[in-house]
């Protein structure tokens, strides 16, 4: 899915990602786990809670980079609703 998605918290693993937002996309891989497109970098994204509100969907899990960077991450994400 692609859209707008917006970081609303981190911890230290992945602070280079806190207050970002900007256009992106989440590929689902298989259970819980997403490849995030985000900032021209390819993140794997673990889903632990999502809410789903009426224009976006909250979801907080872990996250990480090509580097082995890993921290826990809070994203706003708003879909683009193109057909």
């Amino acid at each position: 899915m692609k859209g707008y998605f917006k970081i609303v918290g981190t911890n230290e693993g992945c602070t280079k990602l806190s207050g970002l937002s900007g256009e992106g996309e989440l590929v689902y891989q298989n259970h819980h786990n997403y490849s995030f497109k985000f900032e021209g970098e390819d993140f794997f994204l673990e889903i632990k809670d999502f809410i789903i509100l009426e224009k976006i969907i909250e979801f907080s899990g872990w996250i990480g980079d090509k580097d082995h960077n890993f921290g826990r991450i809070a994203i706003q994400f708003e879909p683009n609703n193109e057909s």
